[in-house]
């Protein structure tokens, strides 16, 4: 367990390479960009879901694809889509797409995928186990369930992360943590170490809770809006999800052992 604790440690310190040299710039301006896009009433949960996002693994068992009343599409989202299925944009909007039930600067261009009451999403496909764009499916859809608004109301309202029902997704997300606490507690020092390492404010901590914000709101928001921060950071890239999963295993583990009550 000592070896995975300072396994992740590593990765924290190996995202260091993605710094432009001489280190972040603009950070103050751009973390206020980022607290005006999710008001910090919402940390920790935000970046607790976050975690909890890049861990989770969506078994396609279809819920939101049939239960979700309205999903809505950004163009961003339509010229991705359009691109797997092989169409242009314009018929792709024309064919899956209708006007945004709102009006106004919140909405923006965003549409609404044309799906009647009571119908599942048209690429939902039971047959192919779920969602047929499931890679370059809509971003609401992506952000789902750890990142999703209701989700983040929720957590903020009761002052926790709780479990979502009938989520296979997040049912096997949370034994796997059960199991990581398990080995902590077996460990002698882990738990301790894993403390110590978060609660501390060292440049590799510091640079992951960053890092991690940042992927948060590229999923909830948008890769085009996480890409013109990142630039503004001085960041060589976006960090690759990959890139962060070790690292939020520890977070989710030094969380479980807060009042987040993961």
């Amino acid at each position: 367990m000592m070896e995975e604790v300072e396994l992740g440690s590593a990765a924290m310190k190996h995202l260091c390479r993605l710094l432009p040299p001489g280190g972040l710039r603009d950070r103050d301006r751009v973390e206020r960009e980022m607290d005006d896009m999710i008001s910090p009433e919402y940390e920790p949960y935000f970046s607790a879901n976050a975690a909890l996002h890049l861990l989770a693994a969506c078994q396609r068992c279809g819920r939101c694809c049939r239960e979700e009343k309205r999903i809505a599409v950004s163009i961003e989202d339509c010229r991705r889509i359009a691109r797997h299925l092989g169409l242009s944009q314009k018929s792709f909007m024309m064919e899956y797409t209708r006007p945004h039930a709102l009006k106004g600067a919140a909405v923006g261009s965003a549409r609404m995928l044309k799906k009647a009451e009571g119908e599942a999403c048209p690429f939902f496909d039971s047959i192919l186990s779920g969602c047929r764009v499931h890679p370059v499916k809509p971003q609401v859809c992506r952000a789902a369930l750890h990142l999703s608004k209701m989700n983040l109301l929720l957590c903020e309202e009761q002052k926790k992360i709780g479990a979502m029902p009938d989520c296979p997704a997040d049912a096997l997300l949370r034994e796997s943590l059960s199991q990581f606490r398990r080995k902590l507690e077996r460990t002698a020092g882990a738990r301790q170490e894993l403390e110590a390492l978060f609660s501390s404010h060292k440049p590799e901590v510091e640079l992951f809770r960053l890092l991690l914000r940042l992927k948060g709101l590229e999923i909830y928001f948008g890769g085009e809006m996480a890409a013109r921060l990142a630039r503004r950071l001085g960041l060589k890239r976006m960090p690759e999800e990959e890139e962060l999963r070790e690292g939020a295993q520890l977070y989710a583990g030094f969380l479980s052992y807060s009042c987040l009550a993961l």
